[in-house]
């Protein structure tokens, strides 16, 4: 949805911060240790993966048999995931400063909503649970608002390409450089708009897989209703605005350059609610 920079901290050094910080338990730390080099390598695979859409081939852990089995190396799925609680997050280590950097790496804006939500946390995209080799990845790690952590995306992984959500690290550019995201002017009685309503309708060359990845992340997100709520607030004054104008003696032309082209032109991203509903308005304009 929005494109975060690549985390700084790669994946070897965040280990070696979290191995430092393990004091008092000799053994887990000389098996952490013993299991970085491959830990490393499939961070590289993650990575590899995620930037071909490929990221729901990463099986999950099995715990059919063994609620606890070994991962890799010989760690446990407990041991990574309290390398997280305990290594990771807590604040009276030093490794917590990644922790930190990551989430203000989002700038406030949660990425997974376009900046509606302002991120609290870290959001584990394949999670934890599942994947606990990527419990301390940082490019698996997204800044994210409470309600896209917990209602839109919540501990669910894609098992086939149409469903994988838009990763915000390592996902192709087309996801962020193409407009997916568009709106239309929803008319009353009188033909005047009342609100502004969202749908996807990603580039006609683009492969199924991509159109149903991002018609998957629009509606888990919950964008159509979101988007349509932030539009809303800002709807009234510019209505106000072209009817001034009109009254002013401006034609639609003039209107549509003098306050809703730019509007097109300065929204934050390509797929950003404001640019929605500007070239909403401009086609009601224009028509």
């Amino acid at each position: 949805m929005m494109r975060l920079k690549a985390p700084t901290r790669d994946f070897a050094s965040t280990l070696d911060e979290c191995i430092e910080g393990v004091t008092g338990n000799k053994i887990f730390k000389a098996k952490m240790q013993a299991a970085k080099s491959a830990l490393v390598l499939a961070g590289t695979a993650y990575s590899d993966a995620g930037a071909i859409g490929e990221l729901y081939c990463i099986a999950p852990i099995d715990t059919t048999a063994d609620k606890d089995p070994i991962v890799i190396g010989d760690l446990h799925k407990s041991e990574l995931v309290n390398l997280y609680q305990y290594y990771f997050v807590n604040e009276e280590k030093a490794s917590r400063a990644i922790y930190d950097k990551l989430l203000n790496s989002a700038e406030e804006d949660c990425p997974f909503c376009g900046g509606i939500g302002r991120p609290r946390n870290l959001d584990h995209f394949l999670p934890k649970a599942h994947f606990p080799q990527f419990s301390t990845l940082p490019q698996n790690l997204i800044p994210s608002c409470r309600d896209c952590n917990m209602d839109g995306k919540a501990q669910g992984f894609a098992t086939q390409a149409a469903d994988q959500l838009i990763q915000p690290y390592v996902d192709n550019e087309r996801f962020f450089t193409h407009q997916w995201i568009f709106a239309k002017c929803v008319l009353n009685a009188n033909d005047l708009p009342t609100s502004i309503y969202y749908y996807v309708n990603p580039p006609r060359e683009w492969d199924k897989v991509n159109k149903a990845r991002v018609q998957k992340h629009f509606l888990d997100f919950g964008l159509e209703k979101r988007y349509a709520i932030e539009s809303a607030r800002l709807l009234p004054t510019t209505l106000e605005q072209i009817a001034n104008l009109r009254i002013a003696g401006l034609s639609s032309h003039a209107i549509a350059n003098c306050i809703l082209t730019p509007g097109i032109n300065k929204a934050p991203f390509i797929n950003h609610w404001m640019k929605g509903m500007y070239q909403a308005l401009h086609d009601y304009v224009q028509a």
